[in-house]
């Protein structure tokens, strides 16, 4: 073996770990991390209960809210993605058709919610607050 042989190969494989690296930074950075990732403990199935899966989320500055659905009932929290532990003023809204809103509103530390209604087969509307915005989902999930 030359030297120039064993020069070339050290750099080759730091070049190839060099690339791997990077696609795994690009591929990390690119994707959205869930609300436990940040800090928080708890997710939105796991303040809904079990049976529950996840129909529609929308992003908010420091929190996200989620609009759940069990085959019957309507649940919708918010959760903190942002100064997690340290209460701050968040909201979880939900209003199934033919009912009123209902509301869960206060200075938390984790999640605002489970707003929880009835609802197989009706239209539902979702809302959140956190970080001075709010956010009202269109109707939907209808049926």
């Amino acid at each position: 073996m030359t030297n120039s042989t064993r020069r070339r190969w050290p750099r080759q494989a730091l070049r190839v770990l060099g690339g791997t690296v990077a696609a795994t930074g690009l591929l990390l950075g690119g994707t959205s991390l869930p609300a436990s990732a940040a800090g928080n403990p708890y997710t939105p199935r796991k303040v809904c209960g079990s049976g529950y899966g996840v129909q529609r989320a929308h992003a908010l500055p420091g929190a996200t809210v989620y609009q759940l659905f069990n085959g019957r009932t309507n649940c919708v929290v918010t959760i903190k993605t942002a100064a997690v532990g340290r209460p701050t003023k968040i909201t979880a809204g939900l209003r199934v058709a033919g009912s009123s809103w209902a509301y869960d509103t206060g200075r938390y530390a984790y999640y605002a919610g489970p707003v929880k209604q009835a609802g197989a087969g009706k239209c539902v509307r979702y809302f959140g607050y956190s970080g001075g915005r709010n956010y009202t989902g269109p109707w939907g999930n209808c049926g």
